[in-house]
């Protein structure tokens, strides 16, 4: 073979090379889903393809509901060699008052649509595990079990799949929804450059961010922030913050966890899912082809 064909043989597998990675990296990349965060609109095994040059690269800001993909603030990392990574629903923008009751969300002072298939949390009676848990399963009910509250399971289904079986739990007491203290907020995301008072509501919050985002150390003592000893009334932040939660109640990889998400941890937002497969299965038998190219909700 010529020394010429070699070479362009070589240019031709560097430049593909490259190219690939700098779509990767620049404008497209598929992520696998954590599991615990956006079940059941996203499954453990879904690849969901990002977009990552409108956020990281093409400086655009995220719209209601988007799916972001972030990387976790330092206060979840467990791990030193790998950035890990989580997905959850952008439901709060700069300057937006968000308020969450637990079964209701308002996005300055109006109600909105929750998504479809998020998971919510129900309280059901350790002495009857298994009728509840049989007939779970019979009306193929998907849960995730977190615990237990006094003498009651904590579970977390689908207000679809609640409504599918409460009837057949009589009396009701068997199974019924609860509130969690973790659901139940209020708080008013700060717009970039916009002086902000600070009170015992938001001093804990802002001073977190001070220390973790804006370079400026400050302590947070009985409600109040100072600054080399001094007492801070006002603050501005340099940054965009979002207020971003998943759909999978139980999980904790999310605003009400962290707080505030910067900008700068944003990855991109989800696509589509490209394949997904259920690992719990043979290999062949775990694909699930009907959630192939397919828009989660």
């Amino acid at each position: 073979m010529k020394r010429e064909t070699i070479r362009t043989i070589l240019v031709t597998i560097i430049l593909i090379i490259g190219g690939v990675w700098a779509i990767r990296f620049f404008v497209v990349e598929p992520y696998r889903v954590p599991s615990g965060q956006m079940e059941n609109t996203l499954l453990p095994g879904d690849q969901l393809w990002v977009d990552k040059w409108s956020l990281r690269w093409g400086n655009r800001t995220p719209a209601y509901r988007d799916l972001l993909v972030f990387e976790l603030p330092p206060l979840l990392q467990t791990q030193t060699a790998v950035t890990e990574v989580g997905v959850a629903r952008c439901i709060g923008l700069p300057g937006d008052t968000i308020r969450s009751t637990g079964n209701q969300l308002f996005i300055n002072r109006r109600a909105v649509a929750q998504p479809p298939l998020i998971l919510e949390a129900y309280l059901s009676p350790d002495s009857m595990c298994n009728d509840v848990n049989r007939t779970l399963r019979h009306n193929g009910v998907q849960l995730v079990e977190q615990g237990s509250v006094g003498s009651n399971r904590l579970l977390f289904l689908s207000r679809y799949d609640y409504e599918k079986v409460r009837k057949m739990l009589a009396p009701d007491s068997l199974l019924y929804p609860v509130f969690l203290q973790r659901d139940r907020y209020e708080i008013v995301l700060p717009a970039r450059g916009e002086s902000i008072r600070v009170t015992p509501q938001n001093a804990k919050w802002l001073a977190h961010l001070l220390n973790e985002y804006e370079n400026c150390p400050v302590t947070c003592r009985d409600g109040k922030i100072y600054k080399e000893g001094h007492e801070v009334t006002r603050c501005r932040l340099t940054r965009d913050y979002y207020w971003v939660v998943g759909d999978n109640r139980a999980g904790l990889a999310d605003s009400r966890t962290f707080g505030p998400l910067p900008h700068s941890l944003l990855i991109g937002k989800g696509l589509w899912i490209g394949y997904s497969r259920d690992v719990q299965k043979p290999f062949w038998q775990s694909f699930r082809t009907d959630r192939f190219l397919t828009r989660p909700l």
